[in-house]
């Protein structure tokens, strides 16, 4: 799970899904010599079976991107069968009945697309990125993938030893091994415990004939929609349209429930995970409750985790040397918990209390004075989301299954300007500073065995 916002210093090593893009801002072009505003560029329609189809402009680009979301993700999916989804959605894109694995690998060499899949904590996804040109041929693709896989044993054996290898290397590396106890601790009975992942718990009770009974019951209509960014005449969605109906727009609407998620409850009790790889050096995630990416209070929020960040890395990595990085972000999806990480800690003894010190040290001056500096880097972070046409694809999908707006993203960064020092202060007292002050965090520590009994967390 990684950081919805990557520390400068740091990459993180903890579960979720990067999968979720928060923000960005919108192109503007032109129809008929009209000029649009970036809401007016959206065209939405419906299939027949209620799947809605939105479509955003991409002015001037020769890339289409296309996404099917499958509402519901890891959430949906008990915890002894965690990867399932990913790895149905990976054999889907493998082969289909009308083209075999080779057709596919040679098409995607000679026309320049990709097939794409990920399965995160509140929806899952499987598409294509291709030259427009290519549209009607690669459509059709991925069409046969999503309706007619082929789901060859071989395929799957071969992944299920992929993700056998790939359990055994993530329990021996310190990064992978923290990862996996905040999944165990702050997820536990929480429906955010099941992994994108195969893991451990879920590798054996996973067989061929549950990958293709799951997919009989991912192709349901009742949580299905798709995003579509590109180059569009108003024909050219028209005819689209028409050829998404005639498949997806075949697909039968089931019983579904949305999963309710509740809010991350915050166990304040450390964890110490001895291992080998660590040598003499931790891996440590504190982690607190923070606000869900839906309050109001988000963005004041993060733009106070800017801040922070820069305490510690003068304070703790520069002054005191106890690490090579520290970092906060968030883990979780519809709801969030903070948390901030420590790469590489050489300081054992005293960490706890040169964290906690920083936090304490906040100055509300100084957050005023840098306001407009974290205001321009987080507005620079939304930006670079909308530079590819797959991250305005991804923006438009967060939107939709975040916010039950595809236009949401929009207005980001005008939010983001609109904060006040006032706010960011405000957040700094309620979220972070009781992560020191009381003590209000729980700890996991990865670190050599002989060296666990050191940190005072």
């Amino acid at each position: 799970m990684s950081f919805n916002r990557t520390n400068r210093f740091f990459k993180g090593v903890i579960l979720c899904l990067a999968f979720v893009l928060l923000v960005s801002c919108g192109s503007t072009g032109n129809v008929g010599g009209k000029h649009l505003s970036p809401a007016e560029e959206f065209s939405k329609t419906q299939l027949s079976n209620g799947i809605p189809v939105v479509f955003k402009q991409n002015r001037g680009s020769k890339i289409v991107v296309l996404e099917l979301v499958f509402e519901g993700g890891t959430s949906l999916i008990s915890n002894d069968k965690s990867g399932i989804e990913a790895l149905t959605l990976d054999l889907m894109l493998r082969s289909s009945e009308k083209y075999p694995y080779s057709a596919i690998q040679k098409l995607e060499y000679e026309k320049s697309f990709s097939l794409n899949s990920g399965s995160g904590k509140d929806f899952a996804t499987a598409g294509f990125i291709c030259i427009q040109r290519d549209l009607s041929l690669v459509l059709e693709l991925f069409t046969d993938c999503m309706m007619n896989p082929a789901f060859s044993e071989t395929d799957f054996n071969q992944k299920m030893t992929e993700a056998a290898s790939s359990i055994a290397s993530k329990k021996a590396d310190p990064s992978g091994a923290l990862g996996t106890a905040i999944r165990k601790s702050v997820f536990k009975g929480h429906p955010y415990e099941s992994s994108a992942s195969i893991t451990e718990d879920s590798l054996a009770n996973i067989k061929f004939s549950s990958v293709k009974e799951f997919y009989q019951n991912l192709l349901n209509a009742q949580r299905m929609k798709i995003a579509v960014v590109g180059s569009f005449s108003p024909e050219l969605i028209k005819d689209f349209s028409a050829e998404l109906e005639k498949s997806f727009g075949t697909i039968p609407k089931k019983a579904y429930s949305a999963p309710k998620i509740p809010k991350i409850s915050i166990e304040n009790k450390a964890v110490k995970i001895a291992n080998e790889q660590a040598g003499d050096t931790g891996y440590i995630a504190g982690v607190f409750s923070c606000p869900s990416r839906t309050d109001d209070d988000y963005i004041p929020y993060a733009l106070a985790t800017m801040y922070l960040d820069d305490m510690l890395f003068s304070q703790v990595r520069e002054k005191a040397g106890a690490a090579y990085s520290l970092g906060t972000g968030v883990l979780g999806g519809k709801e969030f918990a903070g948390v901030l990480e420590v790469f590489k800690a050489t300081e054992k003894k005293n960490l706890k209390k040169l964290i906690y010190d920083t936090i304490l040290s906040y100055d509300e001056t100084v957050i005023d004075k840098k306001l407009d500096q974290f205001k321009n880097q987080y507005i620079s972070s939304i930006f670079s989301s909308s530079q590819t046409a797959a991250g305005v694809a991804s923006n438009v999908i967060s939107s939709m299954e975040y916010w039950g707006n595809e236009k949401t993203f929009l207005s980001r960064a005008d939010k983001v300007q609109a904060v006040s020092s006032k706010q960011v202060i405000a957040a700094y007292k309620k979220y972070l500073l009781p992560v020191a002050k009381e003590n209000a965090a729980q700890w996991i520590i990865v670190d050599g065995k002989n060296n666990l009994a050191k940190y005072d967390f």
